[in-house]
């Protein structure tokens, strides 16, 4: 019995120390035991929370600081610019002018000329827009030495400014009639001597069977005392200050009067002004006084288009040319028409390739009275 309890003592001895070890610890050496495993899971928590707030700092300032992501980030929002803008909207200025500074000089001159004119553009150059074309600059036609001078007068304007400007446009020395008492008496006046053409005083004169055929305001009559006469050529005057010699608008039946033409050109003659006869008339008088008077004097030659059409106008042209190498000198008077104006557009260089100069009136008239003076052998 004594050896069997012993032996179960002995049995359960270790039983008791294996239990006793798995019990929990209290007091100080349980607490003890613990604090080794804290320690062990604290510091590497801590190391890994310094690493990955030092991996964040570098980031965000690797971020900010990197010119790279700065080149990056503006080249998207460009792209993004560019598809967000419509194909059609070209550049703003302030985008504009960085780019034409950095474009090279030769890039700037890559436009080149077309036989036309116009200007063909290079790619570089497709956003700037087309300048209109110039006028077309006539070809220069060889110049003969003249052969004959002609004057081209055109009466009656004061009615169309428009058709005056378009006349002042002609390569042609045209000489301007101007009437008087009109809407654009002034205007036209003054526009022609402003783009140097000559410029007269186209003066309503009373015709054949006057009243049924009116001349228009200002007309000089028959019937006019002198002072009236001289009166409404000063009137006229003042709204022509550019005129420096005078036709006869109508004036069939003034112009043979032998005295009234003896008061009008009197009275120019007192003005160092010239005379052009229409030569409305076969009888008129207007150049015998004139030669009375010593003031020069010219007459109508060919009317350009008492019939207006085309053919007749091209014809009046080539008799004017033929007449001038015939007499050495002609005189022609047109009225501002379409087509008077058209076909001296078309014919300015028949004159020159014919050897005929067209000249103002005035430069005809000094020539030819220098010719009568040294025929008359006045020096």
């Amino acid at each position: 019995m004594t050896a069997t309890q012993g032996k179960r003592r002995s049995t359960t001895g270790p039983r008791t120390r294996i239990g006793s070890r798995r019990r929990p610890r209290t007091g100080a050496s349980a607490s003890s035991a613990r604090k080794p495993g804290k320690e062990s899971v604290s510091v590497p928590l801590l190391t890994v929370w310094i690493v990955a707030l030092f991996l964040l700092v570098t980031l965000v300032l690797w971020t900010k600081g990197n010119p790279f992501h700065r080149s990056a980030k503006s080249s998207k929002e460009t792209r993004t610019a560019a598809i967000s803008l419509p194909s059609s909207q070209g550049p703003t200025p302030q985008e504009k002018k960085p780019a034409m500074r950095e474009r090279p000089l030769q890039e700037e001159a890559s436009q080149t000329a077309r036989p036309n004119g116009r200007v063909q553009e290079t790619t570089a150059a497709a956003s700037v827009p087309k300048a209109p074309p110039g006028p077309v600059i006539p070809p220069t036609v060889p110049r003969k030495p003249p052969i004959g001078r002609v004057a081209l007068v055109i009466d009656d304007f004061g009615y169309d400014l428009a058709m005056a400007r378009k006349f002042i446009d002609l390569s042609l020395p045209v000489t301007f009639s101007v009437l008087p008492h009109l809407p654009h008496t002034r205007e036209v006046a003054a526009l022609a001597a402003a783009h140097g053409h000559e410029v007269l005083l186209h003066m309503p004169m009373e015709p054949q069977d006057y009243p049924k055929t009116n001349p228009g305001p200002g007309a000089l009559l028959v019937g006019m005392t002198p002072q009236q006469m001289v009166a409404e050529i000063d009137k006229a005057l003042r709204e022509n200050p550019y005129a420096r010699g005078v036709n006869n608008h109508m004036g069939s039946k003034f112009t043979e009067d032998l005295e009234a033409m003896r008061i009008v050109l009197q009275h120019l003659k007192s003005k160092d002004f010239y005379f052009l006869d229409s030569y409305t008339s076969g009888r008129s008088a207007a150049l015998s006084v004139a030669r009375e008077l010593g003031i020069p004097c010219t007459q109508r030659d060919i009317f350009l288009d008492h019939e207006p059409t085309e053919g007749f106008v091209r014809r009046q042209i080539a008799e004017l040319i033929r007449r001038a190498k015939l007499q050495g000198q002609a005189v022609a008077i047109g009225h501002p028409h379409p087509v008077t104006l058209r076909v001296l557009q078309e014919e300015a260089d028949s004159f020159a390739k014919e050897g005929i100069e067209v000249v103002p009136l005035k430069k005809l008239l000094e020539e030819s009275s220098g010719k009568n003076s040294a025929e008359s052998g006045v020096s």
